[in-house]
């Protein structure tokens, strides 16, 4: 349980933290490439700028994580919990696994990068407050 550590910059690509508490941890800037977050908890983290390309965050609970300006390219996102997450300038581009339903439940804004398949919500406004 690594619940409010702050980490900033940490170097933890293809690390394995399935299942791992990492509430309100700060991670902002972290080098989380190819990791294993899979139903990890991350609520209120900061992944604020973090690499996630590649990752696994399948089933991860990312409620009011912030997310803003992450790289999460390629990374899988199925059935991640994505209620309230800041997702502003984020690059979801190429994002595997990501829906509809979970982009009506997060924050972004005009510089969240969305996959081609998926589009921007209405609830998104340019300030990136939902409504």
């Amino acid at each position: 349980m690594l619940s409010g550590t702050k980490l900033p910059g940490a170097q933890l690509a293809h690390a394995d933290l399935h299942r791992t508490f990492l509430q309100g941890c700060d991670l902002h800037e972290a080098n989380l490439e190819a990791a294993h977050l899979e139903g990890s908890i991350l609520r209120n983290a900061s992944l604020r700028g973090s690499n996630l390309r590649h990752a696994l965050v399948d089933g991860a609970d990312l409620f009011s994580a912030d997310l803003s300006g992450a790289d999460l390219r390629d990374a899988s996102l199925s059935s991640s919990f994505l209620r309230h997450a800041n997702l502003r300038g984020a690059d979801l581009s190429t994002a595997r696994g990501l829906t509809q339903g979970q982009l009506a439940n997060a924050l972004g804004d005009e510089s969240t990068r969305l996959p081609e398949n998926l589009s921007r919500p209405e609830s998104w406004t340019t300030s990136g407050v939902s409504v």
